[in-house]
């Protein structure tokens, strides 16, 4: 089902993850319940997209607020490197995703002992290999961990991940014991691979709990993620798209699109000058002034590198909390290295230079945000895999049901376009000079996004995935 309408709503990309989240919404537990055990599914059976060894962001809104959480990792404090590859060692940083699971004991309401059971019984038993693993797999080499537990595998093979499954046993009776005592075993293995890590990377290590930032678009309020976040970049799309007026003109005018386009090319040039761990560099505040953004609309568009990568979102809604929740190792697996069945991040290859520049205990730019809309009654959720094209992919489904008149799922399935740097590709013929590359392909993302009304849910998983959008309308 590509989307659903109920009280309580569930979309991920994977169908496992979607049917145990409704469990659990079904089971009484709430929105934050169902995500910690939608992301330890994730965390197993896609585990070329996120897991253990990578990172999260959380946006969620409440009765009592906006709550936004950054559990983006950071270099080890002895990293010497001063450029870092892809596939470098060094790219490892402290995975966060756990701390956000900690963070979160805040507000479920069930043990994570029963939230953990599921992940912890595919990681013993197994799970089928998916199309989207079976492509990631295809061609691919990593460490010998990962070869032997990877290697060879296709589309419906079994594989097991019974060291996973330990550490999530672990993990389920207290999760800082990730940083406290597994990191013991983690960090063995990482230094026999070469990284710097210390166990006092993983000790010391905390996410933190941050304001989002805040900008409008047409009578919404919008809200990201902030640096070391690019949801500020999201931000500055909308405004100057907002600002050009260029959105006055039909869905698939050429001159919309190319508009488009360099308008994207000037937000990505900023994220490139200004974006870094706050911690290290204050970030501009005159990013997201319209004065600023007015002089930028008229400026000539630089080329920007742009970058793919591998991540995955879902959405929670359970009738007074909305979740977003994106998870990531960057590109595909990450950095190939797999350590007592935990598939480690890449994020340091997020390092560039100037504010960016790699540093000890410091946190790369990171491609990693979420959007949240409201208006009224209304509220938006919307997140993807997309890597650096995430702002334009944000961007575009907002406009789309924005703008263009389209419901929550109509905007998502649309046909998306992509500024790439040195080429522009598209999903259809909708302009001179761009690349067709078929329509609904993941090379333009995979979105999931919520939308709420009222007491009604609609949620969305993209079909351009094996996602699926369950409703939940009762109680066990």
């Amino acid at each position: 089902m590509i989307s659903a309408s109920g009280k309580r709503v569930v979309a991920t990309q994977n169908y496992l993850a979607s049917y145990v989240g409704a469990k659990v919404l079904e089971g009484g537990g709430n929105a934050f319940d169902a995500s910690i055990a939608v992301s330890a599914v994730l965390s197993v059976v896609m585990p070329h997209t996120s897991g253990l060894g990578g990172d999260g962001f959380l946006l969620a809104k409440t009765p009592e607020g906006i709550i936004a959480y950054n559990a983006s990792g950071w270099a080890p404090k002895g990293l010497k490197a001063n450029r870092i590859g892809a596939r470098d060692v060094n790219s490892i940083v402290v995975p966060g995703l756990v701390d956000l699971w900690d963070f979160l004991q805040e507000f479920t309401t069930k043990p994570y002992e029963e939230l953990l059971y599921p992940a912890i019984k595919l990681a013993t038993d197994g799970f089928n290999v998916g199309r989207s693993l079976h492509k990631a797999i295809k061609g691919y080499s990593g460490n010998a961990e990962w070869n032997a537990t990877f290697g060879g595998k296709s589309f419906s093979d079994v594989i097991k991940i019974p060291k996973l499954g330990k550490i999530l046993k672990e993990v389920a009776k207290d999760p800082r014991s990730f940083y406290e005592s597994v990191s013991e075993r983690l960090v063995e293995g990482l230094r026999r691979e070469g990284s710097p890590m210390e166990v006092e990377d993983f000790s010391s290590f905390r996410g933190e709990r941050v304001k989002p930032l805040t900008a409008t678009y047409r009578g919404y309020t919008l809200y990201e993620i902030p640096p070391n976040s690019q949801g500020v970049t999201t931000l500055q799309l909308l405004k100057m798209v907002e600002i050009s007026g260029i959105n006055e003109r039909p869905f698939n005018d050429r001159e919309r699109i190319k508009r488009h386009v360099e308008l994207s090319a000037l937000a990505y040039e900023d994220r490139n000058k200004y974006v870094a761990d706050p911690r290290f560099y204050e970030v501009p505040k005159f990013l997201l002034d319209e004065d600023y953004l007015r002089r930028r609309v008229s400026s000539m568009p630089p080329i920007s590198e742009v970058r793919d990568g591998d991540t995955t979102f879902f959405v929670v809604g359970d009738g007074e909390n909305e979740v977003g929740f994106v998870q990531s190792l960057f590109h595909s697996f990450g950095s190939g290295i797999m350590v007592e069945g935990v598939v480690f991040n890449n994020r340091g290859h997020g390092f560039t230079a100037g504010p960016n520049k790699p540093e000890g205990r410091k946190r790369p730019m990171h491609t990693l945000s979420i959007l949240l809309a409201e208006r009224d009654e209304e509220t938006i959720i919307i997140g993807c895999a997309g890597a650096d094209l995430r702002p334009q992919i944000h961007a575009e489904v907002l406009e789309n049901y924005v703008d263009f008149g389209m419901e929550i799922d109509e905007a998502v399935a649309a046909p998306r376009f992509m500024y790439l740097g040195d080429k522009v590709i598209a999903e259809a013929e909708i302009s001179d000079g761009l690349v067709s590359v078929g329509h609904l392909s993941d090379q333009v993302g995979i979105v999931q996004a919520m939308k709420k009304k009222g007491n009604k849910y609609v949620a969305v998983a993209d079909p351009r995935s094996e996602g699926v959008a369950l409703p939940v309308h009762f109680y066990t």
